[in-house]
This record gives C-alpha cells, structure tokens and sequence, in this order.
C-alpha cells in the first residue's frame, strides 16, 4: 500500500532509479578511480562500467543490484516523507545505504574501499569474507523500507 501511495507520482520513480543507477556505477566504478581519474575518457569509462558486469560473481552482481534498488526504494520514501513534513525518516534509511555503500556485495571492492577506511583486515576475519556485510546491509534496507512503510500509510494530520 506505502509503495503505491509513494510510486503513483512519477517523480519518485524517477528518483527512486536514478538512484539506483548512481549507487550502482559508483560502487562498480569506485575500484577503477585510479585509472579514471588519471586519463578521463568517456569510452575508458563505458569499457570499465562493463568490464565491472563481467569481473564480478554472479551472487555478488545480484546482491549489488538488489541493494541499488533498495537504496533508490527508500531514498524515494524518505524523500516523499520529507515533503509531508515526518521527521526522523533520513535517518533510519541512512545507515543501510551507507553499510550498503562501505561494504559492496563484490568482497573484492569492499576490500579496496574498507582499507581506504583503515578496515580492510577485518574482511579477512569474517567466514564469507564480506559477503556478510552486503546482507547486514540489505536486511538494514528491508527494515527501513517497512518502518518508512508505516509512516507512509500512517494518518496524518492536514494541519
């Protein structure tokens, strides 16, 4: 029902998959910035976007995918929330866009992207070796989308 409410407007579709796509690029892309940054081109970019399909597992580039669409998911409710005036919706849906964003489904990415936080040794102690993270992640996201659910389908005063 909250998703209808949110997604009747064709904006938050909108927002919802740009979203998507930007959490979706930066991650593939955010492996590969030395080499962007140091000879920008738009077909080094396109060649890497689709050398990220092909150099990731298929679980992981499935998990990726679904935490970019969570992400937009509930970018878009706290967006439409924010417009009726709710507070405190940003941020239950922060944290699990950013677990989703420090700890990519790709466990490789995550090591390059943790290390640059000063944790990537502690990828090496988890049993599926950062896998883990990208579920904790999409859990996080379920969760925010159901609570901003709530909000969405609650009543609430005109004034």
């Amino acid at each position: 029902m909250a998703l209808k409410t949110v997604f009747k407007n064709y904006v938050y579709i909108l927002i919802s998959l740009f979203v998507a796509f930007l959490l979706f690029s930066f991650t593939i892309l955010i492996t590969n910035y030395s080499v962007l940054s140091s000879s920008f081109s738009l077909e080094l970019l396109g060649a890497l976007f689709i050398g990220g399909f092909t150099s990731m597992e298929t679980f992981s580039l499935i998990m990726l995918i679904l935490l970019s669409i969570l992400s937009g998911v509930v970018v878009s409710m706290s967006f439409f929330l924010v417009r009726r005036q709710i507070d405190g919706s940003i941020a239950t849906s922060t944290s699990g866009i950013l677990i989703g964003l420090l700890a990519p489904s790709c466990p490789q990415c995550a090591i390059g992207l943790l290390s640059f936080l000063g944790l990537g040794g502690f990828l090496t102690i988890l049993p599926f070796k950062g896998l883990e993270l990208g579920v904790l992640g999409i859990a996080i996201l379920v969760f925010s989308m159901f609570y901003l659910s709530n909000k969405v389908v609650a009543n609430v005063c005109d004034i």
